[in-house]
C-alpha cells in the first residue's frame, strides 16, 4: 500500500489502524559473516570433520558473501528477467546445503570446495537464463 494518487486507492483511517510498520536495516558483512560461520562452525565440530575442512570455513563464508553482493548488484531484475530477486534466504541456502554434507564424502578442501561449488550454482546459477549473466558467477 502506498501513497494515494498513481493509481493507487485511498486507504482509511480505520482500516490503517490494524496495521503496523516494520522496518529492518540491512546487516553488514561482520554480521552475516558471524551467523553464516557459527552455523558451518558448529556444524563441522558437532560432526567431527577433518581439521583442515574447520579451518576453511571463513573462506567459505566470505566467498558467499561476495557472490551474494555481486548477485544484488549486478544481476538486477528486469522484465525479462523478473526472477532475479537475491535476498538472504538465498545465501542461507548455500550454508545449509553444506550442512547437508556428509563426513565421509567432504574429507578434504577440495572436496569441500567442489561441494561449495555446486551450491553456488544451485542457489544462484540455476535462476540465470543467459551465459552472459553466468559468467559473474564464474
Amino acid at each position: 500500500m502506498g501513497q494515494p494518487g498513481g493509481g493507487r486507492t485511498f486507504i482509511s483511517p480505520r482500516i490503517l489502524r490494524h496495521f503496523s510498520l516494520i522496518s529492518l536495516a540491512n546487516f553488514d558483512d561482520d554480521t552475516i559473516n558471524r551467523i553464516f560461520g557459527t552455523i558451518l562452525d558448529w556444524y563441522f565440530k558437532k560432526g567431527n570433520f577433518n581439521p583442515e575442512i574447520i579451518k576453511f570455513n571463513n573462506k567459505l563464508i566470505n566467498g558467499t558473501i561476495e557472490i551474494y553482493h555481486i548477485a544484488m548488484s549486478e544481476l538486477l531484475p528486469t522484465p525479462a528477467k523478473s526472477h532475479y530477486l537475491f535476498n538472504l534466504r538465498d545465501l542461507a541456502k548455500v550454508v545449509f546445503g553444506i550442512c547437508m554434507s556428509e563426513k565421509e564424502k567432504v574429507n578434504n578442501p577440495e572436496a569441500l570446495t567442489r561441494l561449495w561449488i555446486h551450491e553456488v550454482l544451485r542457489v544462484f546459477g540455476d535462476r540465470l537464463i543467459n551465459d552472459d549473466d553466468k559468467i559473474f558467477l564464474i
